[in-house]
């Protein structure tokens, strides 16, 4: 039954869990006096940053500020949500999930569905090593495509023989089987003969389509040779739907130790194949264009995602698809970068051929979102004059535009554009459109070229040995069998990075776009607190400012109180013992703000703490002040007092506005 966790069980499960054991099964910990000690799992560092106390039950990391309870670290470490964390800690501890009443969702709706796909995959892996035809397949996974055993195991390759009932006579043993099959696109119905069905997929190599949770959803089916259509995905069922599911993403999510960033490929055997060779961060669109859903998908997991695109007419075409979607769903603070390859290469080609150092190089050189945007509306200008340069600019800013009004970035790119085109961004931002023409959709077949590869024994897929990572599963080059396949040149306009010359439209030199919004003098305050908490003991806090509703100001007092009473604990432990999700939202925000290195370092946290509040005091009593004076009425401030009073009244607010 679907619906809300009861706090109970969240408290319970914590009770049963020790951190201790949920961190050391993931990372290497260190004892260090009365805690535990380690590299931080979540940003690169050379010396332990990471501190684990389990009396506590809590962990905290001095060098990027993540910190929690053993929920929170299953969060980050595993790259799950809540409900999933609490689920796998659940688990683990022997514990059954319950569930408040409520409506259940898709998955639960449909989950004897979900029980005849999983029944599918595994059905199509037996027959990879079990079916008398088995050699027909490993030889392609191994010599033809050059797949280990340990890799098709890890992504759940199997095979789907020759015949039209292999999987009907298998899993659709019922009739409520084959009729879950047939909703989950297994089975096509005859159209002859009404209740008789046939398998979809026959005679072809299987990819598992999992969703981020890791339970199958869908399938696709590559053909050994020509046949059409060479690839084949399910179609759209109550639990599959194309234009919102990444393949590969569930496996990334558990075999990339950082997962700081995604690469987004256009075929599963790219994917696969980039596993294979140490690049575990790949995932693949189901045979559509790159859209905002799964942009929006990507980023509530990482920070950066590069679009990787064939070196060809059409990859370009597929990178401004990728563009346009990125655009509206673009975050501060996170990157979309483009990789174009070389002419006639793919990446499961081109890693094959130079390595994964020399294809991490590539992505870190991916072009920019702001490179690709502007190199876009440059090469639809057909005028090298005035008219050509205005032209850009309306290219560009019909482009710009579509980013969200409030993002920083935006008005970084108006700046830059006002910087190429010579026109002043004042023009540039008002600036009237036309409907911007959306690029229809268009399909992804998914078709990636033969390459030259090694060739790994087939016998390996007989008894796969288990795996961890992926490092080692690339064929020994030794074993190496080579054949060489014709590639089609396609000749292509390559994105260049030339630099972009100014017109004849510049009224005024162009200024920087407003910074990012600073922390308040409370936030800063705040901030002081949480990074130097034994200032706390040297600051007190008048009754007027702990009685403000002020929302900023309440959040500085709740710091402040938790640190006078418990003088011996840390940041650490406020994050621990924090229960608030709100307000755990808020510490770590203020934890991971830019400006935290900064107070880090200060000498007198102290100081900035005191002229805050001393600034509060002022300002509440001038807020008095000018409340008493209007009460009296102008009429009573007759007396020399109330005179004086107004005088000194009148002199603060002059110096509060200088």
């Amino acid at each position: 039954m679907a619906g809300r966790i009861p706090d109970q069980f969240i408290d319970e499960l914590l009770t049963r869990t020790d951190i201790t054991d949920v961190v050391s099964s993931r990372i290497s910990l260190k004892k260090t006096g009365q805690n535990y000690s380690a590299l931080c799992p979540f940003h690169n560092e050379k010396s332990p940053s990471f501190s684990l106390n389990p009396n506590k039950q809590f962990y905290y990391c001095f060098g990027c500020g993540a910190g929690g309870n053993a929920i929170s670290f299953v969060m980050e470490h595993d790259h799950l949500d809540f409900v999933e964390a609490i689920e796998t800690l659940a688990k683990d501890a022997g514990m059954e999930v319950p569930r408040e009443q409520g409506a259940p969702d898709r998955y639960e709706q449909n989950a004897e569905l979900l029980k005849r796909l999983s029944e599918s995959a595994q059905f199509y892996q037996q027959q990879l090593t079990q079916h008398p035809d088995k050699k027909k397949a490993t030889d392609y996974l191994s010599k033809d495509r050059g797949l280990s055993g340990q890799i098709a195991k890890v992504f759940g390759i199997g095979y789907a023989p020759p015949g039209w009932d292999n999987l009907l006579r298998a899993v659709g043993t019922r009739a409520e089987s084959q009729e879950q099959l047939l909703i989950g696109g297994m089975l096509i119905e005859k159209k002859d003969q009404q209740g008789h069905y046939y398998d979809r997929f026959r005679d072809r190599i299987i990819f598992p389509i999992r969703d981020s949770r890791g339970r199958v959803i869908a399938f696709g089916g590559r053909a050994f040779g020509d046949e059409k259509p060479k690839y084949l995905n399910s179609p759209e069922t109550p639990v599959f739907h194309k234009n919102q599911e990444l393949y590969g993403l569930f496996e990334a999510k558990q075999n990339t130790p950082i997962l700081d960033q995604i690469l987004v490929v256009e075929g599963y055997m790219d994917v696969i194949v980039l596993a294979q060779h140490g690049i575990t961060n790949a995932v693949a669109t189901l045979g559509t264009s790159v859209n905002s859903q799964h942009i929006r998908k990507l980023f509530k997991l990482v920070s950066k995602v590069v679009l990787c695109f064939d070196g060809d007419k059409a990859g370009r075409a597929a990178a401004i698809r990728g563009l346009e979607a990125s655009l509206p769903v673009m975050q501060d603070e996170k990157q979309i970068r483009f990789l174009f390859l070389p002419d006639g290469e793919d990446p499961d080609s081109l890693v094959r051929k130079e390595g994964k150092e020399a294809f991490n190089k590539r992505l870190e050189d991916a072009s920019s979102l702001s490179h690709v945007l502007f190199d876009h509306a440059r090469n639809q200008v057909t005028l090298n004059d005035e008219e050509g340069e205005a032209q850009f600019a309306r290219n560009a800013m019909e482009m710009i535009r579509e980013l969200p009004n409030e993002l920083t970035f935006r008005s970084v790119l108006i700046r830059q554009l006002s910087d190429q085109s010579g026109i002043d961004k004042e023009t540039l931002s008002k600036t009237v459109f036309k409907t911007r023409r959306q690029t229809p959709p268009q399909s992804n077949p998914a078709t990636p070229q033969p390459y030259d590869e090694t060739t790994p024994p087939h016998h390996q897929y007989d008894n796969a040995p288990p795996i961890s990572h992926y490092e080692d599963y690339s064929p020994d080059p030794q074993t190496m069998e080579t054949a060489e396949y014709p590639r089609t040149q396609v000749p292509k306009k390559p994105f260049t990075k030339k630099p972009f010359s100014k017109g004849n439209y510049h009224k005024d030199a162009p200024t920087l776009p407003p910074a990012a919004p600073s922390l308040s003098r409370i936030k800063q305050a705040s901030l002081c607190l949480l990074l130097h908490p034994h200032i706390a003991q040297s600051i007190d806090l008048p009754d007027p400012i702990i009685n403000q509703a002020n929302d900023e100001l309440q959040f500085f007092c709740k710091i402040w109180r938790y640190f006078v009473k418990h003088p011996k604990n840390n940041t650490g432990n406020l994050l621990g013992e924090t229960t608030d999700n709100a307000t755990l939202s808020a510490l770590y925000a203020l934890l991971n703000h830019k400006d935290a290195n900064t107070k880090l370092k200060i000498v007198n946290a102290s100081q900035e703490v005191l002229d805050m509040i001393s600034g509060l005091e002022k300002n509440l009593g001038l807020n008095s002040s000018i409340e008493r004076l209007k009460n009296k009425g102008n009429e009573s401030i007759k007396d020399n007092s109330s005179k004086q009073e107004l005088r000194n009244l009148m002199d603060l607010i002059r110096r509060k506005k200088s």
